[in-house]
């Protein structure tokens, strides 16, 4: 490396991660000492690291449930290790598979099965009831490939632990003496936030210890090559939670045990809060590499303005923790100053990084994602607190297969300052308000997007007792044949490949299934093996043992089972029927959406009096009078509600150029008209100088903008851009069809209101592999500065939702003078839902982020001159 980091250890002070007995932990200070723990004061090393050993390797699963243990016995006020039938306690509906992982493939074809564990930390003895205090929950590793989350985590729960110990008891533990003075502030870099006694009296902090199987297969005791990411089974666990708006039915969402298992537990624990939902929650990921260590990603889904105001509020906590706890480290930069000019090939990019940067998923690693936990965890369906997502660099397939203390210190001290930070944010919030600078009125739509659910999917439970299952051992990947019986409700194939330590080739293969009976459509050819369901194989890099396929309803007759490509190892596979489905599908869920609920839920944080007002298109043709009351008119999305241009509305064409009319005597009176998404199509219809083919309505990813006018970024030059640029925020970067954007901000989430995300991820980000749907309009630039306007933010736009279909880019966010007021245009900020793709959890009405949320405040302060 081109920067030194290791530093020599003394060697009487090396430890194994875990002290398990009160001899080891004397000897080391910690049961989880730091890789620093042993260096106080040496240059380059952590301030806040803590023991008096340093750790030499990563935390394996029994160490870490020992240490745990030992933690709970010794400070039992404080710390609850839960396990099978202590988390059937909590969730009388949990089976015996859901308090087990799916077990990684052993050399012998069987599996080996772990518990699942959750760790509760929280005083036994506060004198606030338990469902009355603050939840929140972290989930450690979800892919076991990355180390961060689960090394920082249960660092996170001794220090929580210990420090409220030492508040009461001076002589609690060694820490007492060597972290002193107690109480002390849980962000010691700022000497800020809440004390550890204050947190365990007024919180409950659960930790969940995601992937069993995952960190299993890389432990240096048993001789582990490398951790793997996804569970037992093949399944990546981060695209197994059930997710409100678009869902890739190929993830199978609940299909893992470790997922209905770690679901029903956090969801028992929600509805015995009195708030009825968790504070927040992160799952603490690692990644590659990235031009910041950190990156602090917001949950996606319909936040109002109190929980996008807390989201933000968490996530500028931990940049400024962060900048703090992270300077020790040559590989870290301030923020000014970041990241460096060194170009490091093993880092895969410069250095010194970035200590932290946030903003949505797109905007950070430059892709959307629907499944995830962090999503389950900002949602109603879930724990409906402030969820977030982290990735952390240098957690990955390298250099996670080989222990380097200043990595891993960073590591433990950013996840700890992620988990402190979001704490003290969300344990006492303050008030919300929002405060429109004058008098504003939106048009307001009657119609709504409505579903009443239920219904049995297609994919539904069968009518008879399922047929008896089966083994199949595959020598040398020649496939087999099997028959399904009628009136099965669910198929499940679990295949375990011959494998040293769960690493196998075939995991490059994956397998297929086909149905070789006579059609189930009309249309189908019958006679043919066709393809019916195959395993999602994300990747085969992690050389997987393990794979599964879900089939709910089988249709009866003759099936194959294949691999993906050849493959010579033999596999063994269990097949299994069952009368219910063999992945949950559940009826339709009911929803009745639509974007005016952005606008009524704004109102519920604003002061009494300066409400925004709801105006008909019938009550403006009735007195168009009506407008001059208002500083600000907005029009979200449908220009004029209930006219359709083929004449089947119940508006007319008059109608029509009499509500146009109005609209621009408001503004031309010294009204500020804002337009937003699809109302853009209205500006040639107000006389403003622009024709309708100026205005263009396209596709793209998500939701965006890069706020840029050809000139240079406008963050401090157009006062529609401004706020957008937070301290800490990230900058989306790519080059679409050879144009660079470099300012780019995601202005909406698409999943939430049901647009389509494709599997590829990045690869898809250009939409040039894979087709995007999420709706964005611009003007032509150059028309639009002739007619006067100014330029705050471009965006480039798709024509049809086909990949490579043509692209066009202009202006989407900007304000032209009229008159003696001005129109101001936003092209991405409130698009209505969509019931065009897959989504059985339901849809949301909006789905704005921190950057659509900072548009309106700017697109709504005006007042007449």
């Amino acid at each position: 490396m081109a920067v030194g980091l290791l530093v020599a250890l003394p060697v009487s002070a090396q430890a194994t991660p875990a002290a398990t007995s009160e001899a080891e932990y004397s000897l080391y200070g910690r049961a989880f000492p730091d890789p620093h723990g042993c260096l106080t004061g040496v240059p380059a090393t952590s301030p806040w690291a803590k023991g008096s050993a340093c750790a030499i390797q990563y935390v394996q699963w029994d160490e870490a449930i020992g240490g745990l243990e030992f933690l709970e016995e010794r400070f039992d006020r404080y710390v609850d290790v839960l396990s099978g039938e202590e988390l059937r306690e909590v969730a009388a509906t949990l089976t015996d598979e859901e308090l087990e992982s799916a077990g990684l493939p052993r050399e012998d074809l069987s599996r080996a099965r772990r518990d699942l564990y959750v760790v509760k930390v929280t005083d036994a003895e506060s004198d606030v009831p338990e469902p009355s205090r603050r939840h929140f929950a972290y989930s450690l590793s979800i892919h076991g490939i990355e180390r961060a989350g689960l090394e920082g985590g249960v660092r996170a729960v001794e220090d929580l632990a210990t420090w409220a110990a030492c508040e009461e008891d001076a002589g609690a533990a060694p820490a007492c003496e060597a972290e002193g003075p107690f109480p002390k502030r849980i962000l010691e870099p700022s000497d800020s936030g809440p004390t550890a006694g204050e947190v365990v009296r007024n919180g409950v902090i659960y930790f969940v210890l995601s992937n069993p199987d995952g960190w299993q297969r890389g432990e240096w005791s048993q001789a582990g090559l490398f951790f793997q990411r996804y569970n037992g089974n093949g399944m990546d666990l981060n695209r197994d939670w059930p997710t409100v708006g678009y869902t890739e039915a190929q993830y199978t969402p609940s299909s893992e045990p470790e997922t209905r298992g770690y679901a029903k537990f956090l969801r028992a624990v929600k509805e015995q809060t009195d708030a009825g939902r968790f504070a927040g929650g992160i799952d603490l990921h690692g990644m590659l590499t990235a031009r910041s260590f950190s990156f602090t990603l917001l949950g996606a889904g319909q936040r109002d303005l109190r929980k996008n105001e807390l989201s933000v509020e968490t996530a500028i906590l931990t940049f400024r923790d962060s900048e703090e706890r992270l300077a020790w480290s040559p590989l870290i930069a301030p923020a000014d100053s970041c990241p460096g000019e060194l170009r490091e090939p093993a880092f895969g990019g410069n250095i010194p990084m970035c200590s932290d940067q946030w903003g949505t998923v797109w905007d950070t690693i430059n892709y959307q994602v629907t499944g995830s936990f962090g999503d389950w965890m900002d949602s109603p369906i879930g724990l409906d607190g402030v969820g977030i997502d982290n990735e952390m660099a240098l957690s990955h397939v390298a250099p996670n297969n080989a222990f380097e203390p200043g990595i891993e210190q960073l590591h433990i001290d950013g996840n700890k300052g992620l988990i402190y930070s979001q704490i003290a944010a969300l344990l006492s919030p303050g008030e919300t308000e929002f405060m429109p600078e004058g008098e504003v009125a939106y048009v307001f739509d009657p119609e709504r997007i409505v579903n009443a659910g239920g219904g049995t999917p297609e994919g539904g439970p069968g009518e008879v007792a399922a047929q008896e299952g089966f083994e199949e051992t595959e020598l040398a990947g020649q496939g087999f044949e099997f028959e399904v019986e009628p009136g099965n409700g669910g198929l499940t194939i679990e295949a375990t490949s011959v494998s040293a330590r769960g690493i196998s080739p075939n995991g490059l293969s994956g397998i297929v299934l086909d149905y070789c009976g006579p059609s189930q459509h009309p249309g189908d050819p019958d006679g043919d093996c066709r393809e019916i369901a195959r395993y999602f194989n994300q990747s085969g890099i992690y050389l997987q043992a393990g794979a599964r396929i879900d089939l709910n309803a089988p249709p009866p007759g003759p099936y194959q089972v294949r691999p993906a490509m050849e493959r010579a190892l033999p596999v063994r596979y269990e097949v299994s029927f069952s009368e219910s489905q063999a992945v949950p599908v559940p009826e339709q869920a009911a929803y009745d959406v639509s974007r005016m609920d952005f606008l009524e839920d704004l109102n519920r944080y604003v002061p009494a009096g300066s409400e925004l007002d709801a105006l008909g298109v019938d009550e403006i043709l009735a007195d168009p009078a009506i407008l001059g009351a208002y500083d600000t008119v907005v029009v979200a999305n449908d220009f004029m509600p209930g006219f359709e241009p083929d004449g089947s509305g119940l508006l007319t064409a008059a109608d029509r150029d009499t509500y146009a009319a109005a609209l621009a005597a408001f503004a031309r009176d010294g009204g500020n008209l804002t337009l937003t998404d699809a109302a853009l199509a209205g500006l040639p219809a107000l006389d403003g100088g622009l024709a309708g083919d100026d205005v263009h309505g396209g596709v793209f990813f998500a939701g965006w903008m890069d706020f840029d006018d050809g000139d240079g970024p406008t963050y401090d030059r157009h006062h529609l851009a401004a706020g957008v640029d937070k301290e800490g925020t990230a900058e989306g970067q790519d080059t679409v069809d050879g144009q660079s954007f470099d300012n780019r901000h995601q202005t909406y989430e698409p999943v939430p209101l049901g647009y389509y995300v494709s599997p590829s991820g990045a690869a898809n980000s250009s939409c040039d592999s894979d087709r995007c749907d999420s709706p964005n309009w611009i003007v032509d630039q150059e028309a639009w500065e002739a007619a006067g306007g100014t330029t705050a933010a471009r965006t480039l736009v798709r024509e049809t939702p086909e990949p490579e279909s043509e692209s066009h880019t202009g202006t989407s966010l900007g304000e032209l003078p009229f008159g003696a007021g001005v129109i101001r245009i936003a092209g991405a900020v409130l698009p209505d839902p969509t019931e065009q793709n897959y989504h059985p959890f339901g849809l949301f009405s909006y789905a704005a982020t921190y950057t659509g949320y900072q548009l309106v405040e700017n697109l709504l302060a005006y007042t007449r001159p």
